[in-house]
């Protein structure tokens, strides 16, 4: 073989081996996949994402940057705040101030049997301490507290019996001044728990001037009357401990169920958003609300703030709200104009009940199409991640294709 046949031969053999190049074609496929990812990530999951690390306890960027901005802004008077002028124990009234620690609590209550209903008459009898529209209040003292307690309902009636069976006596052995508000949403359209409690919230205070607000689903009954219904100076979470989940706390973000803010801390935070209709993520919207209105927040005593929940089959008009994570993540933003300063709704009935006050409100209809609901739920998830992983190993293959690894990891030659 001669030398120029031998150097012809070797120069192929160096160019075979350092041919590493891009091939375009194959780089300008693998970027365009990447790209959808992105889109199905963001539009897709992006909010199933947030939401399960939201209740996985992981501490997210932007749940963070709400706390270390508490700091900065706790100067500033974003919805009209005062701090809440919670009793002093000065009280120029002839009756004594009630004791913080009431004396005639019993400790763990008898709820009854579950799938027994209550009558409502009976009720009506046994309970003549109740003024009509459920009002009460402590004749051998002054109660510390205006309490109104805010339900939202449809079409539960019997856990309605259930709730007002349990709530009475022992907001009596509480000694408390109270009323109990059912807001009761009308016709058969997509509910909205949220708004009611905001027209609970509304409405109450054209009753009476309270300074309290009890927040509460209508199937949860307190096991114990020492989980005292008072406001503090942050809101407080009284339900931490349902036996729906073993009386543990699902996720450190959840604040719902039965909670207590004063008038000045409800109306700091806005109140509730007005636009999850159908179940799901309006408490956490709320913890988000908390949090940016630099409030803080406690739960009550563990031991003690134990509840019970009444089984009851899915409600057709009430399921899950296909946008709620995204609502969710956009809380802080939104929470400026979403809530008590544009909430709009018409009273359709206002009648005080013996032992409740029944305030039938028509909150509208939802702004989006209550038929989508497949969004959000286990089928999508799992066809949404099947979709990015296949996305995945579509832009595996055209990235090796396009010899992107060869080049990252083994630099071009000269020769």
């Amino acid at each position: 073989m001669s030398l120029r046949h031998q150097y012809n031969s070797s120069k192929g053999l160096v160019k075979r081996r350092t041919n590493y190049g891009l091939r375009a074609k194959w780089l300008t496929l693998c970027i365009i996949l990447f790209a959808i990812e992105l889109v199905i990530v963001y539009f897709r999951i992006h909010d199933v994402i947030l939401v399960i690390s939201l209740h996985l306890n992981i501490k997210l960027d932007w749940i963070r940057g709400l706390e270390t901005n508490c700091d900065a802004a706790s100067d500033q008077n974003l919805f009209n705040y005062a701090n809440p002028l919670l009793p002093t124990g000065e009280d120029t009234s002839p009756i004594p101030l009630c004791p913080d620690s009431p004396p005639y609590l019993l400790g763990k209550q008898d709820l009854g049997n579950e799938n027994e209903d209550v009558d409502m008459n009976s009720l009506i009898k046994n309970y003549t301490h109740v003024q009509a529209g459920g009002r009460y209040q402590p004749k051998e003292c002054t109660a510390r507290h205006k309490v109104a307690i805010i339900v939202p309902h449809r079409n539960r009636e019997r856990h309605l019996r259930q709730f007002l069976r349990a709530i009475h006596p022992m907001m009596e052995r509480q000694q408390a001044d109270y009323g109990v508000f059912v807001i009761h949403q009308t016709g058969t359209g997509t509910f909205n728990k949220a708004k009611l409690l905001n027209i609970g919230y509304t409405e109450a205070l054209k009753e009476d001037n309270y300074d309290c607000f009890i927040f509460h689903d209508v199937d949860l009954l307190a096991e114990d009357d020492r989980n005292l219904y008072r406001c503090a100076d942050v809101p407080r979470h009284l339900s931490v401990g349902i036996d729906k989940w073993d009386y543990q706390l699902p996720y450190d973000a959840l604040f719902g169920g039965v909670i207590a803010m004063t008038k000045e801390q409800f109306n700091r935070v806005n109140g509730y958003s007005n636009e999850y209709w159908g179940w799901g993520a309006e408490d956490d919207d709320m913890y988000v609300r908390i949090l940016h209105s630099c409030l803080g927040l406690e739960r009550a005593q563990y031991d003690v703030a134990k509840y019970r929940m009444a089984y009851h089959p899915s409600d057709k008009s009430n399921r899950v709200n296909p946008y709620r994570y995204t609502l969710l993540v956009g809380a802080a933003e939104r929470q400026r104009r979403d809530g008590l300063n544009n909430l709009h709704y018409s009273v359709v009935d206002n009648k005080r009940m013996p032992l409740y006050t029944n305030i039938t409100a028509d909150v509208g209809k939802p702004p989006l199409n209550p038929k989508t609901n497949s969004f959000g739920n286990g089928i999508d998830i799992v066809v949404s991640i099947s979709l990015l992983v296949l996305m995945l190993t579509m832009t595996c293959c055209t990235c090796v294709k396009s010899r992107l690894p060869h080049v990252l990891l083994c630099p071009r030659r000269i020769p």
